[in-house]
């Protein structure tokens, strides 16, 4: 038996009357016509930054200073510690005395990391015997000066010691 079919009228004219009332009404849309103003939106603006921290004058010692030792002031060069990294100062003597030798390493120290304005050190006691180092704190006042104390002040005589940055403007004057 054969199957039954339908008779439906193709047109191609219906088909593409269709297609061409699809592309008018796409052509039509808003994202085809002119705009007035930027299509991208501007950024939004930056939120205010909190301002920097202060500087740890701690980590600004490298310099030429006048110390108080006995027999002072005396001239004596802060660096870092060519052997180490971060923050470690090397306090060197430029100008030697009869009990101290000019080159002496005065102290060593690195900056405390929780304390600002404070660098714990080792000090070279050479107030009686053989070399010996003992525990001190270097206290920065400011940038121009510094106090550096004893943690046991029976430990060393001399202490404390008072340094003056030499470009600071009450800077004691070189002996000749």
């Amino acid at each position: 038996m054969p199957r039954a079919t339908i008779d439906r009228p193709r047109s191609s004219t219906t088909v593409i009357a269709l297609l061409l009332a699809c592309l008018i009404a796409a052509c039509n849309s808003q994202s085809f016509k002119e705009s007035n103003g930027p299509s991208i939106l501007p950024p939004p603006p930056a939120p205010v930054q909190p301002p920097a921290p202060p500087m740890n004058p701690a980590r600004q010692l490298d310099g030429n200073w006048y110390a108080t030792y006995p027999g002072g002031p005396l001239r004596v060069v802060i660096g870092l510690d060519p052997m180490l990294r971060g923050r470690n100062y090397v306090a060197t003597l430029v100008d030697g005395t009869k009990k101290i030798p000019a080159g002496q390493v005065m102290w060593r120290g690195t900056v405390d990391q929780y304390v600002p304005n404070l660098v714990r050190a080792e000090q070279a006691c050479l107030s009686s015997g053989p070399v010996r180092t003992v525990k001190a704190r270097v206290i920065v006042n400011d940038p121009e000066h510094l106090t550096e104390e004893l943690v046991d002040p029976k430990s060393c005589a001399g202490f404390p010691v008072k340094y003056t940055r030499a470009s600071a403007a009450d800077a004691p004057q070189p002996k000749n």
